[in-house]
């Protein structure tokens, strides 16, 4: 146990160290040249305590920086009373998310797999203004309680990245791995960016009215972001979520079945514990359409009489960091994959939408399922694409659009956007408002 828990223990009730550290290598490329090298070695911690029923924080770079937990005593002074406890001891799931190879990782070697992907594009998109990014994180984790909670991780996280703006517009295409070792970018998944960018090249705005739209998986936060906000316990103990009195009901598609998933393998997110020091499990969200739970930290979940369900993170819809509130968060959102092929999808419409991305989404009314957003993606009709979208708006609500799925990909890809990095498949959404010509 970390020495500044020992000396908590002496003059507070309860104490909880949160201390992250991690060693990152950023290389960048503009225009097919390299523009950045960065490395960096990061310390975080955080410190709450509570003394005579109320909370306070702290925050330093090393917990034995001085005056630390003079800092989160004096906070607790004027803390907010609390009606729950820290984690205490427990057995936490073994993870396979550190990869020694990748923790020895230099630039040169991020470089060298940039220059692969340069290589291969370079060839097919001469004149395209192509970005091209690698990055490699090793991180140590340890969150330990005056209760007993002893947590620590090692985690590895190898992720490159490659996009490109269409000619004259803001928006292009963009494609991502990342692995807990170094990610396979395979012929097939460069080929596919190619086909994908040439699809833009020239533009398309389909008429005013409904359309089916087939959702990527880099866009299914769309459906996942209010559902996020719909089954968070402090959503449904504040009474602001539309589930908060459904549980059990059908809410989507029977098709639909959607879990948080901690320890799902090869995720870079995947995590042993919460960042409350609660163990993770993998927690089925909805099933077959049906709502089967809500997600707690420690804090809602002792309001609402339910212990946590291991979702305490330091994550909101607009970033993540030490001095960010604990509150339910999924980890790594996954929907269970179909058994039609994507492109099947896209063959099978008379007209339609394939979206990648929605611009504007913070500013709609996702918390009540609600989303109006700029489409970006690609205009589909007699089953081929002809163009990307241009002046085009999707809006909807998934509570209401999502009961009717018409079919699922048995593809899968990375769900991310405003979300932690989980699965998601292709999903055909059989109707949606938009606005176009």
């Amino acid at each position: 146990m970390h020495p500044l828990i020992d000396k908590a223990k002496q003059t507070v009730d309860q104490a909880e160290l949160y201390w992250n550290q991690a060693h990152s290598i950023d290389v960048r490329y503009e225009n097919y040249r390299l523009q950045q090298v960065t490395e960096d070695d990061v310390s975080e911690s955080s410190l709450r305590v509570i003394k005579d029923g109320r909370i306070g924080s702290a925050y330093a770079v090393f917990p034995d920086q001085d005056g630390f937990l003079d800092h989160a005593i004096t906070a607790a002074e004027y803390g907010d009373p609390i009606a729950y406890s820290f984690a205490g001891p427990a057995h936490y799931p073994q993870l396979d998310n550190y990869d020694q190879a990748a923790a020895n990782l230099t630039s040169a070697d991020l470089i060298e797999l940039c220059e692969r992907i340069k290589t291969k594009l370079k060839r097919q998109l001469p004149d395209v203004a192509l970005g091209i990014g690698a990055e490699r994180h090793a991180t140590e984790l340890s969150i330990q309680t005056a209760a007993g909670a002893d947590a620590n991780a090692k985690s590895t996280r190898v992720g490159c990245y490659f996009g490109a703006p269409f000619k004259g517009a803001g928006i292009g295409v963009v494609d991502f791995a990342s692995s807990v070792s170094v990610p396979v970018i395979s012929d097939e998944m460069l080929d596919e960016f190619v086909t994908w960018y040439n699809w833009g090249n020239q533009t398309s705005t389909p008429a005013t009215g409904r359309l089916p739209v087939i959702l990527t998986p880099h866009a299914a936060f769309l459906m996942m972001m209010p559902l996020l906000a719909g089954v968070s316990g402090e959503a449904v103990w504040k009474g602001t979520s539309p589930l908060a009195k459904r549980l059990g009901e059908k809410i989507l598609s029977d098709k639909l079945t959607i879990h948080d998933d901690p320890l799902l393998e090869g995720s870079v997110d995947a995590r042993a514990f919460d960042d409350e020091g609660t163990p993770c499990a993998k927690h089925t969200i909805v099933e077959n359409g049906v709502l089967k739970d809500f997600i707690f930290d420690q804090r809602v979940g002792a309001t609402m009489g339910r212990p946590s369900t291991g979702h305490g993170f330091k994550r909101t819809m607009f970033g993540s960091g030490n001095e960010t509130a604990i509150n339910p968060w999924f980890c790594c959102p996954t929907i269970d994959a179909g058994d039609i092929s994507w492109k099947e999808l896209v063959k099978g419409m008379k007209e339609g939408l394939l979206i990648t991305n929605g611009m504007g989404f913070h500013s709609g009314n996702y918390a009540q399922g609600q989303f109006a957003v700029q489409a970006v993606g690609f205009h589909i009709k007699n089953g081929a694409v002809v163009g990307r979208l241009d002046k085009t708006m999707i809006s909807g609500n998934v509570y209401e659009d999502c009961q009717n799925i018409g079919a699922i990909s048995r593809e899968t890809g990375p769900c991310s956007g405003f979300l932690p990095i989980g699965e998601s498949p292709y999903l055909l959404i059989d109707s949606l408002q938009v606005a176009g010509n």
